[in-house]
């Protein structure tokens, strides 16, 4: 459920990328809050994905491996983009967005394909 909602924020802040770029005047005043929110939001959303789908694969350790890179990579790797990409915001935009999809994938995979114990 978490992977889900971290999905749908990931989402909404495209969408509100869409709506702030086709959007002039003092209306997009709007726009401002939400777009420091919202990134915000699905990093917490990772975090929270990638500690939970940890925890629920503490007894395998292929899943446990693999979960924990790509929690790694979700949380650290777009503050590592931030730097690396300071000057380039649309590859910034796409680079982390692939990095905060892989905790949400990684957790909605291991949901489907582990057993019940």
């Amino acid at each position: 459920m978490v992977a889900l909602t971290t999905i749908a924020l990931l989402i909404a802040y495209h969408v509100m990328r869409v709506a702030a770029g086709a959007c002039s005047g003092s209306g997009c005043d709007l726009y401002i809050p939400l777009s420091l929110l919202l990134p915000l939001l699905v990093l917490i959303g990772a975090t929270v994905t990638g500690l939970m789908a940890i925890s629920g694969a503490r007894r395998d350790r292929t899943w446990l491996f693999v979960l924990s890179i790509s929690a790694a990579a979700g949380v650290v790797g777009p503050i590592v983009a931030l730097i690396i990409l300071r000057d380039s915001p649309d590859a910034f935009v796409v680079s982390s967005t692939v990095l905060v999809l892989l905790p949400a994938a990684g957790a909605l995979a291991y949901s489907f394909t582990s057993r019940s114990t």
